[in-house]
Order: C-alpha cells, then structure tokens, then sequence
C-alpha cells in the first residue's frame, strides 16, 4: 500500500477537480495507519506499546476537554488533525521493525524511489501547463504547479525528499551526468514556485556533495570538479532570477517584499500571524491549554477573531505549541530529533546514508514554510526511508 498512496493523491486530487467531495485519500492513509498498528501488535509489541501511547495521548486530552465543556463536535476534526502528526513515527517504528531484508540490491526500493519521483516530476509539470492545480493563484493566471496534488503545500516536502534520495542513488554517476540532474532539479524547484524546494535541493546537495577535506590525490578531473564549483555558485543566481522571472514568482516576489520588512518577506507573513496568535495565547490559555494545546480547529476560530484570518501559522513549531501545547510540541519535535540523530550515525555509504542530510533540511523547512511535521503526504515516504531494514545495508 504504501508504494501507491501518493498515486492515491493525486486519484484523489482528480476527483475534488471534478467536484466529487469524496477524499479515498484519507481513508486510504486510515487503513495503512491500521494494517501498520496491526502488524505491530503481531511482531513487535513494544513499538505498538509506543503507537498506542502517542494515539491515547492526542485522544484523550480532547475526550477530557469536550467532557469538561460538553462540546463534542470538535472532537473527530481535532482528532484527524493529530493522526497526521503520528503518521511519520508509527510509519517509522513499522518499517523498522519489517524482517531485515536487502533492499539495496532489490528493485523494489529503487523502483518505489523513482516511481514516486517521476509523478511528482509529471504533476508538476502538469500544473505548469494548466492541467490541475497551480501553486500559487493570481489576477493574472496562476503560479507554479502542482498538478493533481491537492494538498499543495506539502508538495515542496515530499520532493524534497525524493530529490535527495535520487541524488543520493546517482551518486556514483559522472560529474557531467549530475551536473545536469542538478539543474534539473533547480528547474523543477523553481517550476513549483516553491522558494523552500529550492533552497532544499541546493542545501542537499551541498550537504551530501561538498567534502570539508580536500582529498590528498588530485587528479586532473577532480581539480576540474573544484574549479567548477564557484562557477556554478556564481551561475545559480542567474539561473533562479531567469527561471523566477518566466514563472511569474518574481511577481509573487515583489508583492511581499515591496510590503514587508526582510524577515516578514523571508517567512511570507507568517511571523506577523505568530504576532497574532501572541495577543490572545498569554490571557486566553488556561494552564490546560498550555500543556495540551486549544485544539486545531479552536485555534483557527481563535486566529480568524484576532487576527482576522482562520489560517494556521504554517511555521511547525507554533503550530504545535498552539494547537498541541508544550507536551504535544515535545513529542512531536524530540520524537522527529531523536530519529535525525539516529540518521547521523548511519554509515553515509549505506542504503539510508543520505537521510541526516534530508532530514536536516525538512526540519529548517519546518520553521520557514511548515507541513513538514503533519504532512500526511509526507510523513508514511520520511518513515520508509528512514526506519528501512537492510541487511547489506548498501544502495
């Protein structure tokens, strides 16, 4: 199941283009998250000890909360909201504990790696050429693409993932062969209309790619790769302006900036709606409300009273910290960090060496654009490549 659910996605993204209201895309994740907590419970108790705690303790805090106040209408929304924060870690702990199989030298994972490349590849191109959704919606037209994927913000999550698992896999390709996946990726980058895909792909690389030891033979065709390099760096700019400027994002640009001061433009106005959720979280938060959080959807009635719009900030952190309250927060957050420590001492020639990097880059994404931590597209594709067994453990 897990090899098709973002072709799921992008069913489902058809449908909701053709006015069907029936999202098969959720239940589809549903019965993954069920058929994984069943598995564990048959193989490793102990981790469905762990996914049966992390599940009580965004439960039950609402079922107490709606008891206490006798409104229950929220409950099933909030809920929802929640599971999409479990499903990375319980997709974790599952793939983990899967018998230790070896899937470096099976097609199955390349072929899962590539497969769901190239249909983010094709739906983005789709959306440029008008065919589903645009990114970004303007007077004029719209923005970047997104194809079918309706959840479009989490688009730039979900390529940057596999971008840098693709990289990782043609590692051992020539210069000139990567050289050109690279701008191939900047193109698609920057044909999203996502400024967080782009500045993913150019950190992956940078990350995986750039050796802080200057290697003791210098051959020839290395001296070339080093002395390519600032022309590269030098050339990115122009390649981002040109591809910007035809997109129509300088536009989107240009409107932030020429209204906004330089962090406000950098975050697209997301550190004015923290500003926002600040005027009523210190005096309308009870001591509840702090370690167990309002609850998303109280919290989007609360955002549209103060701050005008019922929108959630889209910087992780505060998203939590408001709708899940400190506890929340550190069990999301350490849960994510002790696995991005865990990456950081996988040997960086195995099958999931290049994770650290990936994982790095989704967290610093986390605080700039957000849907990183309850990106359902996300989440189930973060928890296969990190949790993945392997016996010769070699891509």
């Amino acid at each position: 199941m897990t090899f098709f659910y973002l072709g799921i996605d992008c069913f489902n993204g058809i449908l909701l283009r053709l006015g069907i209201g029936v999202s098969i895309s959720q239940l589809y994740k549903m019965a993954m998250l069920m058929g994984m907590l069943v598995y564990l419970l048959r193989s490793n108790i102990a981790y469905f000890g762990i996914c049966l705690g992390m599940i009580l303790f965004f439960l039950v805090p609402l079922m107490a909360k709606s008891l206490s106040t006798g409104d229950t209408i929220t409950i099933v929304g909030n809920f929802g909201y929640n599971l999409k924060l479990l499903l990375f870690p319980i997709s974790f702990l599952f793939f983990s504990s899967l018998p230790k199989y070896d899937w470096g030298q099976n097609r199955t994972y390349r072929t899962f790696v590539w497969a769901n490349f190239g249909l983010i590849i094709t739906n983005i191109l789709l959306g440029v050429i008008g065919v589903g959704y645009s990114q970004y919606n303007g007077p004029d037209g719209g923005i970047g693409g997104r194809g079918f994927f309706f959840a479009g913000n989490e688009v730039a999550g979900i390529f940057v993932l596999f971008s840098g698992t693709c990289w990782y896999l043609i590692r051992e390709r020539g210069f000139t062969f990567k050289l050109l996946f690279f701008a191939f990726l900047l193109v698609l980058g920057i044909l999203n209309a996502s400024k967080t895909a782009v500045l993913g792909i150019l950190l992956i690389i940078m990350l995986l790619e750039i050796s802080l030891k200057f290697p003791r033979r210098l051959t020839l065709g290395k001296l070339l790769k080093y002395l390519a390099i600032p022309i590269l760096a030098t050339s990115i700019p122009f390649i981002l302006y040109i591809g910007i400027k035809t997109t129509g994002l300088i536009e989107r640009f240009s409107f932030f900036y020429q209204r906004m001061d330089l962090l406000t433009f950098i975050l697209s106005g997301r550190n004015e709606m923290v500003e926002g959720a600040l005027r009523f979280y210190p005096s309308d938060y009870t001591l509840w409300d702090y370690l167990f959080g309002l609850g998303s959807l109280e919290f989007l009635e609360m955002m549209g009273i103060y701050h005008g719009v019922a929108h959630s900030i889209e910087i992780d952190f505060f998203d939590l910290l408001f709708m899940n309250g400190w506890l929340g927060l550190g069990l999301v957050m350490g849960g994510y960090l002790l696995i991005l420590f865990r990456s950081l001492f996988v040997p960086k020639a195995g099958l999931t060496g290049h994770m650290w990097a990936i994982n790095l880059v989704l967290l610093l994404i986390s605080f700039m654009a957000g849907h990183i931590f309850n990106s359902a597209m996300l989440g189930i594709s973060l928890g296969f490549l990190n949790g993945l067994p392997v016996t010769m453990n070699k891509a």
